[in-house]
């Protein structure tokens, strides 16, 4: 998919965001087939990531501190019961996805987001600390799985 109908598509799938939470699209940036769009409002950034043949995810972050305050969508679905804990599988192999299936996933992101994220979209960081215990004791998983079977992390 080439960058004018990725910029389209993100527009119109998120432009909601603009409309109900004061968020401003701040930049796009394009690397080796990645896109990852920036959205600010007072206090929250998203950043939307999509590379190509992966499914979509997305990143909230009080904007205060956002290289270090941040989680991810899944995570926060993970802790509200609306999307199983992932694997190590999931980590080392991923699921691919047809970038025909773009468009309703990012819908589906965008419904998701607004839907459960509405707290944070807002400012309220207050499950933060969980959702990064969750993702710390993850990434501690994934990483002693990747020891065992000689996996680079």
């Amino acid at each position: 998919m080439n960058k004018v109908n990725i910029e389209q598509l993100l527009e119109k799938k998120f432009s909601s965001l603009e409309r109900k939470f004061a968020f401003k699209k701040i930049k796009t940036e394009y690397d080796q087939g990645c896109v990852i769009v920036t959205y600010q409002n007072f206090t929250t950034e998203v950043l939307l990531n999509y590379e190509a043949g992966e499914f979509p995810w997305v990143i909230i972050a009080d904007i205060k501190n956002p290289q270090k305050d941040r989680t991810s969508l899944d995570w926060l679905l993970v802790e509200l019961g609306e999307r199983e804990a992932p694997t190590t599988d999931d980590a080392f192999f991923p699921e691919k996805m047809d970038e025909s299936q773009l468009e309703s996933e990012l819908e589906k992101k965008k419904d998701q987001l607004i839907k459960f994220g509405e707290d944070m979209l807002k400012g309220d960081f207050s499950l933060l600390p969980k959702l990064q215990e969750r993702a710390d004791a993850y990434l501690a998983e994934c990483k002693k799985f990747a020891n065992r079977h000689k996996i680079s992390a």
